[in-house]
């Protein structure tokens, strides 16, 4: 228990971290520009809370195929759903108990903001048929995510290099929860 109030910490500060910003988001510079370059980071950004989403529908699809664990799955599942909106996406509400997995992991499910922020790659995603698998592959995305984070660090602007940072360090977190004896209960 210890464990994810620590993490849940860290994504508190990921999510404060992110609301700072400046911006619309509409593309223009505020002089009727509607061709104005991207922010910097902006790029960057948009891929982190499409990851987040994709991320999200995992989640999703592993808590419908395997009941037992959504309970134990919902607090990591909420936090990466603070991830998605620190950095500017919408995530999906949390499902309703459904036999069907495709009602909990359609990227249908969210706003056309979080849609249009998700990877093509968002598609419907079947977890392995053992909750013990179905943790692993989890804890499996968490990390690469978190080490694809933490590698854009130089490459973006402080704001979000910091909170690139604070989002990998509780992937990272996730992680560790995610595989940690006892998990599979």
């Amino acid at each position: 228990m210890v464990a994810v109030v620590a993490v849940s910490t860290v994504s508190t500060m990921a999510a404060g971290a992110g609301c700072s910003g400046g911006g619309d988001g509409s593309g223009s510079d505020g002089a009727g520009h509607a061709s104005a370059p991207p922010r910097p980071g902006e790029t960057a950004r948009r891929q982190a809370a499409a990851d987040s989403a994709a991320l999200l529908v995992r989640y999703d699809a592993v808590a419908a195929a395997h009941p037992a664990l959504a309970a134990r799955l919902a607090p990591l599942r909420a936090e990466v759903a603070q991830h998605v909106g620190a950095f500017g996406g919408r995530a999906a509400p949390v499902p309703t108990a459904s036999p069907t997995m495709s009602s909990a992991a359609s990227p249908s499910t969210g706003t056309p903001k979080a849609s249009a922020t998700a990877p093509a790659t968002t598609a419907p995603y079947t977890p392995p048929s053992s909750p013990a698998a179905a943790l692993s592959a989890l804890a499996r995305e968490e990390r690469r995510l978190a080490d694809r984070r933490a590698a854009a660090l130089l490459t973006v602007p402080g704001e979000l290099a910091r909170l690139l940072a604070s989002v990998a360090a509780a992937g990272a977190g996730h992680a560790a929860l995610l595989t940690t004896k006892g998990a599979a209960r």
